[in-house]
């Protein structure tokens, strides 16, 4: 493919900002905030190790997609990661990473060393996925398309960056800085395994790409998610005697009334499908028999908008609300408040956009891209392990190895052929942001 099929974004190059070693990147990008620089250059892919490592891309094509069912068959709901931990695990040790290590929650990563002197890049998929254990996960082929609970998000993404770093060991091919693996546990209960991982782990990467979409997008901001579990309370009663009790069921309800009623701003637009600023109400339980008050009932919200103000804005407005339900029912009330998320130390918008690590993403997704669809344009959202990264100040970028639709469903689908490309795109990126 030609590169003249990037778009014009895409195909900005190191012309504008001269880099000096003495100035850390992210100080010469803050100097010069319109500066867009892409570091992934078609002829990269004529070297003959890039060559090598893309042609057994090819080869392999088959097999990768029976590991991609394989690992898509291995329950992996969030905090019961365990067996596919171990097989990630296994095969980073049969590539002879070093430092591998399997955390308390059941991340593992491992270090393939560089030549010196260039930048750590994490390539980050997480192992878990939002079904519980009794989900059927069987795979089912329908022509091209592979049928199955998670067999997009992120199953996909981790075959995909497992067959990257075998690529990049079957082409001999070495990078001057350090590609850490990192397979995440615990994303879907809220990033826990990557803030974790990040917080604890001793390493300090330069970038961060979260290999977690599909390979249509790519997402270079972090969206502002509070989810809590609101819990009410009282001594409980049997029906016949519960005319006029306090109820935490009635105190539910009329929360979840509550917060639904609260004004939302304008749709925010350019969000390719997204509705946002959002409030949703997840899950909600309590009681234990038909006829009696629950002594507890409980429900959940996911609060999700692009910028901090309108965040906070809406947080105040949501425990207020769930708040006053239990003082107008009397009732006991609880939060328990199960993400948040601290922005200060974030990038600014233009520096997030413009750095190497969301431009070159940006343009090797392009050029893998498949013949005849639209070009993949950067968007300012993100809800990845990228976020993590962003709040603590890392250049992050979030993509995808697969064309992949209706994640988080049971009716969950990917083309299977898309990983070949994907694979090849992650290889594209990786050599490019480790060369420099």
């Amino acid at each position: 493919m030609s590169s003249s099929r990037l778009p014009a974004a895409s195909r900005i190059e190191v012309s504008c900002i001269h880099m000096r070693p003495s100035l850390p990147l992210v100080l010469v990008l803050l100097s010069s905030p319109l500066c867009a620089q892409n570091w992934f250059h078609p002829s990269i892919l004529e070297k003959p190790e890039m060559r090598h490592a893309l042609q057994s891309v090819d080869a392999r094509a088959g097999a990768i997609v029976e590991e991609w069912i394989r690992l898509t068959e291995i329950p992996a709901p969030s905090g019961k990661e365990q067996a596919r931990s171990a097989y990630i695990r296994a095969e980073m040790e049969k590539l002879r990473l070093s430092e591998i290590r399997t955390d308390k929650v059941f991340n593992v990563s491992g270090v393939r060393k560089g030549t010196g002197r260039g930048p750590t890049v994490v390539f980050a998929a997480h192992l878990d996925t939002v079904f519980p254990e009794s989900t059927r996960l069987e795979v089912k082929r329908d022509g091209g398309i592979l049928h199955a609970p998670g067999i997009g998000d992120d199953t996909s993404n981790l075959t995909a960056t497992l067959e990257m770093f075998r690529a990049l060991d079957r082409g001999d091919v070495h990078t001057r800085g350090d590609l850490i693996f990192l397979a995440t546990a615990q994303e879907e209960l809220g990033l826990l395994g990557a803030r974790h991982w990040l917080e604890t782990s001793g390493y300090k990467p330069d970038m961060f790409v979260a290999v977690d979409l599909s390979s249509t997008q790519v997402w270079y901001g972090a969206l502002r998610i509070n989810q809590f579990k609101f819990f009410y309370t009282a001594p409980g009663a049997h029906t016949m005697e519960s005319r006029g009790a306090p109820s935490p069921a009635k105190a539910v309800a009329k929360a979840i009334s509550a917060v639904y009623e609260i004004p939302l701003p304008p749709l925010a637009e350019g969000l390719d499908g997204f509705r946002l600023p959002v409030i949703n109400v997840g899950m909600l339980g309590g009681g234990t028999v038909f006829n009696a008050v629950p002594r507890e009932a409980w429900f959940t919200v996911d609060l999700r908008s692009l910028d901090s103000p309108t965040q906070d804005r809406l947080h105040t407005a949501v425990l207020s609300a769930a708040r006053r339900a239990a003082e107008e029912e009397s009732v006991g009330f609880r939060v328990e408040r199960k993400l948040g998320i601290d922005y200060s130390k974030a990038l600014p918008r233009s520096v997030r956009l413009n750095h190497p690590v969301v431009q070159t993403a940006l343009a090797a997704g392009n050029y893998f891209r498949k013949p005849g669809t639209p070009p993949i344009e950067p968007m300012d959202v993100g809800s990845t392990d990228a976020n993590i990264a962003v709040s603590m100040g890392i250049p992050a970028v979030a993509i995808g190895a697969v064309r992949e639709q209706l994640p988080h469903r049971l009716e969950e689908h990917a083309e299977a052929a898309s990983i070949v490309p994907g694979i090849k795109s992650l290889l594209a990126l990786a050599v490019s942001l480790t060369a420099h």
